[in-house]
């Protein structure tokens, strides 16, 4: 289980939207380069990589290990060519990371590559819903294969880089499987799923990694509608980003599914609580700025044990046993680094993680912790018991402690100012 899925889902950006965003540049052949790449939240995001100096801003960095199929390019290279164009290309470019990181391993390799050049010279021939489809996937070239299951790779005796024999079959395999699957697999952004058919959503609890969703449509056949809506793991070929939909005209047996699905989730959640061997035995309170070292989160948090923000976290795994981590790089460890990211593992379960540095209380006090967060500590991590406040604070933690002690200087002149003028007076 990978705990950044515990994170908050904020409000994001689809596909076409990153897009839009960056028209202007295309459209006056801009120079400078971006990078479209898929955010923490799944949502889409489109950055500058440098600033006026032609300096790579720290960032990208953090942007490339977190989505190693990000799309660098910059607006020329998109021939000011239309906003479908653009849409198209950008996607074709990111099938071709996606392609390139995989192949060497792959024993697929040649049935790969035909798939790619068959999808870059096809794409007007696709629908806007398959192209929108593909978009909300972290993966769109393992998805494309579930929609395409043909071996498109060119005959021998041809030059072409894929079968165009099959072109037309492959277009309408595509094209005709994508509506089935809207009400079948989520996306990774939460864009393209159900919501565009008429529904409307009555009631939504999002609980253990998963949206549960009763909704109405007076117009359909059956009336009532619940979905769970799941998104623990970024899509893979074993398809385990699933909605499963029940329908109903009874809204009392509408509820009653709904109801009973919330409270499978519910029992998830706590037996997950039981950290497996229950060998801790946590108390589940929330960790807070009090349980860290002093002024820490000026620090370096390289190899230390942090303490993520309880509301950082979503409302089910707010509590002490998943806030805490051990950094292990990222240019957010770094306390004036213009990135923000920082990695990590969690200290219970191992899992990788990945918070901004906003997120992130500040260095945790060992002595300050849950009994069963220090056995833990001393049982796998005897190194983090030693774990101190820097010695020398960072220049943001310097100017804040000069302000401080100059409203503390400010507040005793002002103090003794009052005293005196009152002796004055009693003279």
């Amino acid at each position: 289980m990978d705990m950044s899925h515990k994170r908050k889902i904020g409000d994001t950006m689809d596909f076409s939207s990153a897009v839009k965003k960056i028209m202007t540049d295309v459209e006056q052949g801009n120079t400078e380069p971006l990078i479209l790449h898929l955010t923490q939240d799944r949502g889409w995001q489109c950055d500058y990589t440098q600033n006026q100096y032609g300096e790579i801003f720290e960032f990208v960095e953090d942007v490339l290990q977190q989505d190693p199929f990000a799309v660098q390019f910059t607006g020329s290279d998109m021939a000011r060519g239309s906003f479908p164009y653009v849409c198209d290309k950008l996607l074709s470019l990111r099938l071709n990371n996606e392609y390139n990181s995989m192949y060497a391993t792959s024993a697929d390799k040649e049935m790969l590559a035909a798939l790619v050049h068959f999808f870059e010279e096809n794409t007007g021939a696709l629908t806007q819903d398959a192209t929108d489809y593909l978009t909300t996937f972290k993966e769109p070239l393992a998805e494309l294969v579930n929609l395409c299951p043909l071996d498109m790779t060119p005959t021998d005796d041809s030059n072409d880089y894929y079968n165009k024999e099959l072109t037309a079959e492959a277009v309408q395999m595509i094209n005709s499987s994508v509506p089935d699957l809207q009400c079948d697999k989520t996306s990774d952004a939460h864009v393209k799923t159900y919501a565009d058919d008429g529904f409307r959503e009555l009631a939504k609890v999002s609980l253990n990694n998963s949206d549960i969703i009763l909704s109405e449509n007076p117009d359909a056949k059956h009336r009532y509608r619940v979905v769970e809506n799941r998104y623990t793991q970024y899509y893979n070929n074993s398809g385990d980003n699933n909605i499963f939909t029940g329908f109903t005209n009874d809204y009392l047996e509408a509820l009653d599914f709904y109801s009973a699905k919330v409270q499978l989730h519910v029992g998830y959640v706590k037996s997950a609580r039981s950290l497996g061997d229950n060998k801790y035995g946590p108390d589940y309170v929330e960790l807070k700025h009090s349980n860290c070292l002093p002024n820490s989160h000026y620090e370096n948090y390289t190899g230390k044990l942090l303490i993520i923000k309880a509301d950082a976290l979503k409302p089910e795994y707010r509590t002490a046993e998943h806030q805490l981590f051990i950094c292990s790089h990222g240019n957010g460890a770094r306390p004036n680094a213009k990135g923000t990211s920082v990695f990590g593992y969690d200290l219970i379960l191992n899992d990788s993680v990945c918070f901004g540095r906003h997120e992130i209380e500040g260095v945790a006090d060992i002595e300050k912790l849950p009994k069963w967060a220090k056995a833990k500590i001393d049982e796998h991590y005897p190194e983090l018991k030693v774990q101190k406040p820097d010695k020398r604070p960072s220049l943001i933690g310097k100017l804040d402690n000069a302000k401080k002690e100059s409203a503390a200087k400010n507040a005793e002149r002002k103090s003794t100012h009052a005293r005196e003028k009152h002796r004055n007076m009693e003279v």
